[in-house]
């Protein structure tokens, strides 16, 4: 991997190529300010940059969203000695792919290096404004959920079709044993969502959260339903709240479902709120978590009325 490093000490500069180059990477360039990280960065384009975060001139705050700014899917990992909750929300809302804390040992980087999300765009087209508001809501979800589990998740993609509720469930088709949180929104314009995970993910995902801030359990089997309710609650209320928000519905989400049986069970519970029959328009994001080298998926299915999606792109969610 090539490897930018910015940090106005060199001794730390020195330690780290040393570290990185024994571990088979390649050290692309130096920097010891903001100027000379953003002067290098545009020359060199690294696959990485090792951001320190207190900096003469121009931090490394500011230094990030400069790079974001220049590359949205520049992967940039802070190297700092500052360990704030608050700092470190706002280091990941920004942009940084991950952060490694001062004093480091040589495992931190190779972590870092596997567990940092690619930075995708979402696409956007003829959908723009419902891509928006599920992309916002679901964007800043992640973090919570990365900081639920203490694992790095997230948001692949997000689109938007036209079709039926037969055809969202094929979006997302997981297989046969997938199981799936759903929640409906019954006061005004009815709408459903749903998020779906694969069966071999379940133990997994679930895996992630026993003895992290939500749970204090050494047992996973007991509590898989109860950890995939909390995440289904978290992600699918982030999709659903910019929408209700946006079309002024005086409505809350359902308490979350749990299904268990695949895309038949699934439709099943979006036809007990919505007609099958109906064409809606389709929110569906792709979503990811990487642990210890594996990557698990969930999808997530928003079905909207043609009306509502209408009366939501006519006002361009300006009320979100």
């Amino acid at each position: 991997m090539k490897v930018l490093i910015v940090d106005d000490n060199a001794e730390i500069r020195s330690l780290i190529r040393v570290i990185l180059e024994n571990k088979g990477h390649t050290v692309a360039g130096e920097a010891e300010d903001g100027p000379g990280a953003l002067k290098a960065f545009t020359a060199l384009r690294p696959d990485v940059v090792l951001l320190d975060i207190i900096m003469p001139g121009k931090s490394g705050v500011e230094v990030l969203e400069e790079i974001r700014g220049i590359d949205t899917e520049a992967k940039v990992i802070m190297v700092t000695a500052v360990e704030q909750d608050i700092i470190n929300r706002r280091l990941l809302l920004l942009g940084a792919s991950g952060i490694i804390y001062k004093p480091f040992v040589p495992e931190d980087f190779e972590k870092a290096f596997l567990f940092a999300p690619p930075k995708t765009p979402v696409k956007g087209g003829e959908n723009d404004t419902l891509t928006r508001l599920a992309a916002g809501g679901l964007s800043k979800c992640m973090l919570k959920t990365a900081e639920a589990s203490s694992w790095a998740w997230e948001l692949c993609d997000v689109s938007v079709v036209s079709g039926k509720i037969a055809d969202a469930v094929k979006l997302a088709d997981f297989g046969h044993a997938a199981a799936a949180i759903q929640v409906n929104i019954r006061n005004g314009s009815r709408f459903s969502a749903a998020m779906l995970f694969r069966s071999e993910d379940i133990g997994f995902i679930s895996g992630c959260f026993v003895n992290g801030p939500l749970y204090q359990s050494e047992s996973i089997k007991d509590l898989e339903e109860v950890l995939l309710l909390e995440i289904g609650s978290i992600i699918l209320n982030a999709m659903v709240n910019p929408l209700i928000d946006a079309s002024k519905m005086n409505a809350i989400s359902s308490v979350p479902m749990f299904i268990k049986g695949g895309p038949g069970a699934v439709m099943a519970g979006l036809g007990a709120c919505l007609d099958p029959k109906l064409d809606f328009r389709i929110i569906y994001a792709s979503l990811a978590m990487r642990r210890d080298g594996r990557l698990a998926r969930a999808g997530v299915l928003c079905v909207l009325p043609q009306k509502l999606a209408a009366e939501l792109e006519g006002t361009g969610g300006a009320a979100a």
